[in-house]
């Protein structure tokens, strides 16, 4: 999206001034070359030239790109005072005012703009519209919700192993072969999803709000054998949010209940708290860590996939709950070149300890994630990631004597494409695909999820 109305600004200039353009022209070619840092350091070799509109012009985009707003600020100003009615001028100062967080001033530009707009700059200005209704959030209150329709196939819904198999435990042995029918044995089919939810923050001093979200998610399976796996989920969060400088600082509570089968099987209430750092223009860090309790309901739980025998009552609430705490930190990098790529890279570690005298059950967790989204064409999204995740439990698998302690190893490779119908309606594919490797062979799977997805956000 960017380097298509970067090629309309471009094109846009009438050259001016033909006898002193050649510096002007230089800098042009290297952003056209995505080299905004050389662009901007040839504009400064160049003092000579400010104040010559064309140079101006092209060294204001520079500056801006390059980190250095204030000074493309200025020299597009320069420039409009010359030529007020060029829209590819003033869609950049409007740009350089956002990144300066000169919120009214970049919204007057981009509103002003939008008017007429239409194509690759009507969206690109949309954007920057919702980003800065995001950031106002800090001085009036803001709210949005959305609603999510889908449906898809998984080709594993309940995390089994192939009927038939012998899964091995170290230390024990072999288990006899599953048996088709039973409720660890791998089963798929297709489902429906929806999702929901809402948000709103509310300022309560300079650069303090007060935030909270509910939201709920459910999926669907078609057959009715395998409604026994349907599940929901329901949450609610909520804290204060403070803005310094460059950094904001997150301190909440959060609730979530999930359900299956229509019963409570695993409740957990949390406390958070983050600290994001906007390095540069392109570079943030995040870190968060979070304290949770887990408490675990009895449920009513089929042995069959078939249903065959009905229900029997599992024992849950008396030995699994537990505590969670965990840390989290990320690096999200911004590129200014082709399709906007955004580089996040995640790393987390957390410790589950069972409270029930299980420490089979208790666990030590370490993640890593890399994700890449993109902006492949206007109105189009793409993201893709992998994430491993390895957990290491305390003691021998189910306390068994002879048994070893539980390792498992998740790899799981993800990605989407969205089409942006509007500024309210989105639809999405997506994919996923997970292996995990355990040496207890009960939990050695693979799984295989597509689905196609319809967003409306009420902004």
């Amino acid at each position: 999206m960017k380097k298509s109305v970067l090629a309309t600004v471009l094109g846009a200039i009438v050259s001016a001034g033909a006898a002193q353009a050649a510096p002007a022209d230089e800098v042009k070619a290297l952003l056209e070359q995505k080299s905004a840092v050389e662009a901007y350091s040839l504009g400064r070799a160049n003092p000579g030239e400010m104040g010559n509109p064309t140079f101006d012009f092209f060294y204001g985009i520079a500056a801006i790109d390059a980190g250095h707003a204030g000074e493309g600020v200025l020299a597009l100003e320069r420039y409009l005072l010359s030529f007020p009615e060029n829209r590819s001028a003033r869609f950049q100062l409007a740009r350089g005012y956002y990144v300066l967080g000169e919120d009214q001033r970049a919204r007057d530009e981009f509103q002003t703009l939008l008017a007429d707009a239409s194509g690759d700059e009507r969206t690109a200005t949309e954007r920057f519209l919702d980003a800065i209704k995001a950031r106002e959030g800090r001085y009036s209150p803001t709210g949005s919700a959305f609603v999510e329709l889908g449906f898809g196939y998984d080709t594993n819904l309940n995390f089994g192993i192939a009927a038939g198999s012998s899964p091995s435990i170290p230390g024990f042995g072999p288990l006899p072969p599953l048996a088709p029918t039973s409720v660890t044995a791998k089963a798929e089919d297709g489902f429906t999803a929806f999702a929901a939810g809402a948000q709103g923050a509310y300022p309560v001093a300079p650069g303090t709000a007060l935030y909270g979200a509910v939201g709920l998610d459910a999926r669907m399976y078609f057959k009715e054998n395998y409604n026994q796996f349907d599940q929901l989920n329901v949450g609610a969060s909520g804290g204060v949010s403070h803005i310094a400088d460059l950094n904001l600082y997150k301190v909440g509570v959060g609730y979530a209940q999930n359900y299956v089968d229509q019963q409570a099987y695993v409740n957990t209430v949390s406390l958070n708290g983050e600290w994001h750092h906007q390095y540069d223009q392109f570079n943030r860090f995040i870190l968060g860590a979070q304290v949770a309790a887990l408490s675990f309901s009895d449920m009513d739980v089929y042995l069959r996939l078939d249903k065959v025998g009905g229900k029997v009552r599992s024992l849950n609430s008396r030995f699994r709950d537990s505590t969670f705490a965990g840390v989290v930190g990320s690096w999200v990098r911004s590129f200014n070149t082709e399709y906007l790529p955004v580089l996040t890279v995640t790393g987390n570690y957390g410790e589950e300890n069972n409270v029930d005298n299980r420490p089979d059950l208790s666990r030590n967790i370490y993640g890593l994630r890399a994700g890449v989204s993109l902006t492949p064409a206007p109105k189009w999204g793409a993201t893709i990631g992998a994430n491993y995740q390895q957990n290491d439990y305390m003691d021998k698998f189910g306390l068994l004597p002879g048994a070893d302690p539980r390792r498992d190893m998740n790899l799981t490779v993800d990605g989407s494409v969205s089409y942006f119908y509007s500024k309210e309606l989105t639809l999405r594919g997506e994919l996923l695909a997970t292996k995990q490797d355990s040496n207890i062979g009960l939990y050695d799977y693979d799984r295989y999820v597509v689905g196609v997805k319809a967003r409306y956000d009420f902004k």
